[in-house]
């Protein structure tokens, strides 16, 4: 992760001069995981085939956001960028065995729920790849609206599976991609930290975990509330997302010591601009 820090104490170091005011940066000796910079957030059934699953409803990923669509594309920077993270996850489960990914970020705005959503996209593009995205974001959900679902588009979900109100399987959302499915946060509780604190949740992760190849978790901000601490140990690894120019190191650093180092697979830095190699890119593909 080196790599990573150096780019971000970099960063820091550009506003600085800028603004003198901005906070000092630290040192972060990490180990080497490696990363991806996408430019641009009942009771439990006997589990059946994804085949078997009668959704509850049905989403268009044709009506998901413009940089959704962008991610989606393979013939743009950032869609190319998030196939390239697509192979180091495959290359990590064939090394550790690992299925369910926790997205998170330090704090909000950060790009999570976009990141968790890309990433599911282009695996599921691939022949024969299962994904779900499970919205544990109960008190500001945002993977709903980039997949282009409206504002109220479900009243159940994953807080009513946690309360033993629904079925997971009879909750799961298909897309108009065979292979992508969605269970949204649903009515959001007064309580999320006492659900996620529940064995429900230890059913609901292994229950998608053995129906999906992959399961992609979007969880609220890691500074801000204690639930991404809850989930992480339930998930096979963590995929931190930083905002690029914007995330001081130091909060990087907080952030990776209360998931546990050992948790983290890698660090996305999201709205990078101008990577050095788009230009290339554009050139090998738009050449005449």
């Amino acid at each position: 992760m080196s790599e990573i820090f150096d780019f971000l104490k970099k960063t820091e170091v550009d506003s600085r001069k800028k603004f003198p005011s901005a906070p000092p940066t630290v040192d972060l000796p990490l180990s080497e995981e490696e990363t991806a910079r996408p430019a641009v957030e009942q009771e439990f059934d006997s589990v059946p085939a994804v085949s078997e699953i009668v959704p509850s409803d049905k989403f268009d990923l044709a009506e998901c956001s413009p940089q959704l669509r962008n991610a989606l594309d393979p013939a743009t920077v950032v869609g190319e960028q998030f196939r390239a993270l697509r192979t180091r996850l495959n290359l990590l489960q064939k090394q550790n065995e690992i299925k369910v990914i926790l997205v998170t970020s330090t704090v909000p705005e950060e790009g999570k729920s976009f990141t968790a959503c890309g990433l599911a996209g282009v695996i599921a593009q691939e022949p024969g790849k299962r994904v779900v995205v499970i919205d544990l974001d109960m008190r500001k959900p945002g993977s709903g609206r980039d997949l282009g679902l409206p504002r109220n588009h479900s009243a159940v979900g994953t807080a009513q599976v946690l309360k033993g109100e629904a079925g997971f399987r009879s909750q799961l959302l298909s897309s108009t991609v065979p292979e992508f499915w969605f269970l949204p946060a649903g009515a959001l509780p007064p309580n999320p930290s006492e659900l996620l604190s529940t064995p429900k949740l230890e059913e609901m992760i292994r229950s998608a975990a053995d129906m999906f190849d992959w399961v992609i978790i979007d969880s609220p901000p890691v500074l801000i509330l204690s639930d991404a601490t809850m989930i992480a140990p339930l998930c096979d690894t963590v995929l931190l997302v930083v905002r690029a120019n914007s995330t001081p190191a130091k909060l990087v650093l907080e952030s990776i010591n209360r998931i546990g180092r050992e948790r983290i697979g890698g660090v996305v830095i999201n709205r990078q601009k101008h990577l050095p190699a788009s230009h290339y890119y554009q050139y090998y593909y738009k050449k005449k």
